[in-house]
């Protein structure tokens, strides 16, 4: 399947893991107009500055793009997108180069105050970020294609003593001599996405085409480069859908061994019919069905080929978090009207641990279910044993500003096993202050099943806050996670981006 740009009203999900300290997003998919929406939350729209020709739309690899030239660059303001308070940076895009060059692909001011992504001599990349102590500049050695034939995704991060530049997900540079923090000069210089137009003059204008630009305010790990070089909108995956959960139709339980010392069983609600299916058997197909998975399906008797479970069945899928589920390791099939479903013997569960199943269906033509509502969670003790009862934590937690100057929070709530049932919800802040008051709640919430909440606050001053939403149960009993919300209210509305523009000719 085609990996697609979200169309223009989709919004990011906050709580997605590539989704954190992301504070620009320039998906440069309007396709018209000559605005480009920032996603992040700072709100740092661009818009195009040329000296007699703009730059031109045109397809690209994941849908509309944008092609540069001489000249012609796009204006992203001033902003400093909190690398003055983290005092880290990551710069992540695809582009094509239509000449060799030495231009920018992204920058805050052509001296690099304090970062630069641009090409380098034979198709190469070079990365920079200045400070007040040793600068970080990096090349990396692989050549590529100057001519717009190829695409190329390439990212540089950096904090103190660790630079790396990566190219289509590989690292291929890395320093760890720099050292002391961001160098900005002032707040005037300027952001520009394929070039910058400063102190009258045009700088280092991009030659060729730029489908994207993330910029976030922490170095992003290896493992997060080559995610978004695979999934490169994985951060606009919609959290768990109203529409996806569904009434309770039976119950399944789980019952096994969860350690040597102890022996625990959970309620497991199943879903009715659900919208999003899947056909993800027939990928055992390139492996002539050779594969685990395809061993516990039966299609390995058809080398991947054809579903032969034509009454259906369920599958166990395991994670040690709701977000960190392998659907990609199916550990054990049942009937699809099975009462019970067990965990192969041969799986640990360490003390001190926890571990979330989800049992997905496939149906008689072999289409699997995508849904979270059948799940269990088991957490155990130091012990081995089944922990005391507690609430869960929420799921799909995001915050977004409102009205210029208040926030909405907005939330899920799952009851997994074990749990207690919760009364409430508390919400928590931390008064601009970076420690949140655990001690005075801001608002209460009233649990009413399983649904999604949402709370939004009075009138707040700009600035940085931090949110944090706890279940509470009869008994007084808080789920202890200390995970939080950050977001950035900067009092002032989104600026109006042109999605449509109509002239006579």
């Amino acid at each position: 399947m085609p990996l697609l740009k979200p169309f223009r009203a989709l919004q990011i999900n906050w709580s997605h893991s590539l989704a954190r300290e992301l504070t620009g997003c320039w998906l440069l998919n309007e396709a018209t107009g000559e605005m480009v929406a920032d996603y992040g939350p700072r709100r740092n729209n661009g818009s195009f500055h040329y000296s007699s020709a703009p730059p031109v739309w045109k397809p690209g690899k994941y849908g509309s793009c944008i092609e540069f030239g001489t000249e012609r660059c796009i204006d992203c303001g001033t902003g400093k997108f909190g690398w003055d308070i983290t005092n880290e940076v990551s710069v992540v895009a695809s582009v094509n180069q239509s000449a060799s060059q030495t231009n920018s692909i992204f920058c805050r001011s052509v001296f690099a105050r304090p970062c630069k992504l641009t090409s380098y001599s034979s198709g190469r990349f070079k990365w920079l970020a200045y400070t007040d102590g040793t600068n970080c500049i990096i090349d990396s050695t692989s050549t590529h294609a100057t001519d717009g034939s190829e695409c190329v995704h390439v990212a540089g991060t950096w904090r103190a003593g660790d630079g790396r530049l990566y190219v289509n997900g590989v690292q291929e540079a890395g320093e760890s001599s720099s050292s002391g923090s961001l160098s900005f000069i002032n707040d005037s210089q300027p952001v520009g996405i394929g070039g910058t137009y400063e102190a009258g003059n045009y700088y280092y204008c991009w030659i060729g085409r730029i489908d994207y630009v993330f910029v976030y305010n922490r170095a992003l790990s290896a493992e997060e480069i080559r995610w978004l070089y695979r999934e490169p909108f994985a951060m606009f995956a919609k959290p768990i859908s109203p529409a996806s959960i569904h009434v309770t139709t039976a119950t399944i339980s789980f019952a096994g061994s969860i350690s040597a010392t102890s022996t625990g069983s959970a309620a497991l609600t199943s879903t009715g019919s659900v919208p999003h299916v899947e056909l993800n058997w027939l990928r055992d197909a390139l492996f002539n069905g050779m594969t685990a998975n395809a061993l516990k399906l039966g299609t390995t008797l058809t080398l991947g080929r054809f579903w032969v479970r034509v009454a259906g069945c369920s599958a166990l899928y395991r994670g040690q978090s709701t977000e960190q589920i392998d659907f990609e390791a199916l550990l054990t099939v049942a009937e699809a009207d099975a009462g019970e479903i067990s965990p192969p013997a041969y799986l640990p569960h360490e003390s001190s641990s926890t571990y979330f199943y989800v049992v997905r269906r496939y149906n008689h033509c072999g289409y699997q279910e995508h849904t979270l509502a059948a799940a269990a969670k088991v957490s155990l003790d130091v012990d081995g044993e089944l922990q005391e009862p507690q609430p869960n934590k929420i799921f799909a937690a995001r915050a977004e500003q409102v009205d210029t100057d208040k926030v909405r929070l907005t939330w899920f709530y799952c009851p997994l096993e074990p749990e207690s049932q919760p009364s409430c919800f508390n919400v928590y802040y931390d008064s601009r202050t970076g420690q949140i008051d655990y001690e005075n709640a801001l608002a209460v919430i009233s649990y009413q099943g399983q649904k999604f909440y949402r709370y939004e606050s009075d009138p707040l001053e700009p600035g940085k806050y931090l949110f944090a939403i706890k279940a509470e149960d009869d008994a007084g009993i808080e789920k202890n996670s200390l995970a939080h919300l950050t977001i950035e209210l900067d009092g002032t509305g989104p600026d109006a981006v042109t999605i449509l523009q109509a002239e006579t000719v």
